[in-house]
């Protein structure tokens, strides 16, 4: 058509940078830490109800045994649960668990974008943190603080 302008050429915007700079510029991917589950039944659940148990977590987390010809659920492995909290939808269910957390065990996922394993970037962060104490220590020998 008659008298229309030609779009604008089209233009690229870049820079480069440093995580220091901006986290966005940080190459490495999420790090992240849970306390280990705690789950405990209060009674022996059997039948239907352990059935129904189980299907409240996560895949092996609660396992059925059978005991005198009933399945009888007990705890496979904690660690394994997801916190869906599912078991409080259940009236009859809710009150023969007690769930909560290990407060000194923890649980660390550490990934990686592929430059260094994820055990490499550990053992870095732990070295990074051991000097930052030692310069505090230092700090507060030369400030004769105990």
């Amino acid at each position: 058509m008659w008298g229309e302008a030609p779009p604008p050429a089209p233009r690229s915007l870049s820079s480069v940078s440093a995580g220091k700079d901006h986290a966005k510029f940080s190459p490495v991917a999420t790090a992240s830490y849970r306390l280990l589950p705690e789950i405990s039944l209060l009674r022996p659940i059997e039948g239907e109800m352990a059935e129904r148990l189980q299907r409240c977590f996560s895949s092996g987390v609660i396992a059925l045994d059978n005991v005198n010809g009933k399945k009888v659920a007990r705890v496979q492995d904690a660690r394994m649960d997801t916190c869906s909290r599912e078991i409080f939808r259940h009236d009859d269910l809710k009150s023969l668990v007690k769930m909560g957390r290990v407060r000194d065990h923890f649980i660390f996922s550490v990934e990686s974008t592929g430059i260094l394993p994820p055990d490499t970037l550990l053992q870095e962060a732990i070295k990074v943190l051991m000097g930052k104490c030692r310069r505090f220590l230092d700090e507060l020998d030369a400030a004769g603080m105990d």
